[in-house]
């Protein structure tokens, strides 16, 4: 990408900036609005024959151009802002006009057609049905990534769950030893979750698809004429290559967001589902457990040279943290629109932004360098489960309530340790026979179904 230094923008935009201060408006926002101003220039041009044939080419550049991101220097606004994105649209009226005009004006000197943001540019359209558009594109494409992580973070997590199925690890319940189970079986359930992220977040895309362009500023499609609207649609489909699908109730989408809040609410989901995975981790890799380990990303300590810091699962909890409180908060601007239209808009899309950047960046961490430098120690599982309730409670059937109550405080004091130990002191100690022993303590009988 190559920007151009030059500022496109004009009055409207410096009104803005007095009122809203200086900032920058998001890369991906600027992109899906570009697109929505070029499908609507080019629909105009085919319905209503607006602009020279000299001169559309240029203004279809500049309008690329503004995809391209070669003019983000001139798009300096905040998303948090009043008037329902407004701002935005003067804003990116005047960059595509303004640079249009510039680059006709050097490709043709003797040319004498400018066009203006407002008389040409924003023709047949309203913000309340190009901004929100705008925004459903950005979304979808960020469900897009997000989706692709959880793909990546799923196939992680099956191929740990085939891995260790010959492992035993004690199953824990309240924080307190249950019964036994395999360590694959742990990446298995943790692999639920992530699965129906990755269905729901197909099927949120599947809803959200639906836009309301053409609508103009209530939904009725005032000033627009109908192939315009259709023209429009068409063209927005073959830019963005998303299966996008105009509204059949335009009133409807102009005035309601709860397609987007839904959307929010399946991030915040997929953030509390990697905040359990990541606060189960910390639980397994904590000195006090052990039977895993944070790989040593970075010193742990100024102090303490021995110590390693879970940072990458503390980095996956806050950020998750964060993208729940989000979610719910964006559900919040949601309700908050008013009779025609919702006006916290381009608070939503803040929020959308950094909600998916939170969830980019969880995924990535969890599904790379978490994975990777995350390490078992078998040993240590097998001696917690050796030297526990949970093993011996698999006797159930055989042996006494009673009895196994008494056994256990010998178990501990013996020092058990490895599973082999287990069944040499069973023999020893009940009159289970060391076969039938044996057979009880076989993986499979362990961890699925009796035979």
């Amino acid at each position: 990408m190559c920007e151009n230094t030059k500022i496109y923008y004009g009055d409207e935009t410096k009104k803005a900036l007095a009122v809203l201060g200086r900032a920058h408006t998001p890369r991906p926002l600027v992109r899906a609005y570009g697109e929505v101003k070029l499908a609507a220039l080019r629909a105009q041009q085919e319905c209503a024959h607006l602009y020279p044939e000299d001169y559309f080419p240029y203004l279809e550049q500049a309008a690329q151009n503004v995809i391209d991101g070669i003019y983000d220097d001139s798009f300096p606004l905040p998303l948090a802002q009043g008037g329902a994105g407004t701002s935005l649209h003067m804003n990116i009226c005047e960059v595509i006009s303004n640079a249009a005009n510039d680059l006709y004006e050097n490709a043709v000197p003797e040319g004498n057609f400018r066009s203006h943001p407002l008389d040409h540019i924003a023709r047949f359209q309203s913000t309340n049905d190009t901004f929100p558009t705008a925004v459903i594109i950005m979304v979808y494409r960020e469900l897009e990534d997000i989706e692709s992580g959880i793909v990546k973070l799923q196939e992680q997590l099956v191929q740990r769950e085939t891995k260790y199925e010959d492992v035993l690890i004690t199953g824990r319940t309240e924080l307190q030893d249950a019964l036994p189970m395999s360590l694959g079986q742990v990446f298995s359930a943790w692999a639920g979750p992530v699965e129906r992220d990755r269905w729901r977040f197909n099927k949120l895309r599947e809803r959200l698809r639906t836009i309301p362009l053409g609508g103009t500023a209530i939904g009725t499609g005032f000033s627009a004429p109908r192939a315009y609207v259709f023209a429009a649609e068409k063209e927005l489909r073959r830019i963005t290559k998303l299966p996008l699908s105009r509204s059949q109730n335009l009133c409807d989408l102009v005035a309601h967001t709860d397609s987007l809040a839904e959307c929010a609410y399946g991030m915040g989901l997929c953030a509390d589902n990697l905040y359990k995975f990541a606060c189960d981790l910390l639980l397994y890799t904590s000195s006090f457990c052990g039977e895993m380990k944070h790989g040593e990303i970075q010193y742990g300590s100024t102090i303490m040279p021995d110590k390693v810091n879970p940072v990458l699962l503390e980095l996956i909890r806050g950020k998750c943290l964060e993208c729940s409180a989000l979610a719910k908060l964006t559900g919040e601007y949601s309700r908050g629109g008013q009779l025609q239209l919702n006006a916290n808009l381009p608070f939503m899309a803040e929020e959308f932004v950094r909600m998916s950047g939170d969830l980019m960046a969880s995924l990535a961490a969890a599904s790379g360098r978490l994975m990777n430098e995350l390490s078992v120690n078998a040993g240590a599982m097998e001696s917690h489960l050796a030297s526990s309730a949970a093993l011996l409670n698999v006797f159930k059937d055989m042996l006494d309530y009673t009895e196994i109550k008494s056994l256990l405080p010998e178990i501990r004091d013996a020092h058990i340790a490895t599973k082999d130990a287990l069944a040499g002191f069973l023999e020893q100690h009940t009159k289970l026979k060391r076969v039938v022993i044996d057979e009880k303590l076989e993986i499979t009988n362990l961890t699925g179904y009796q035979k």
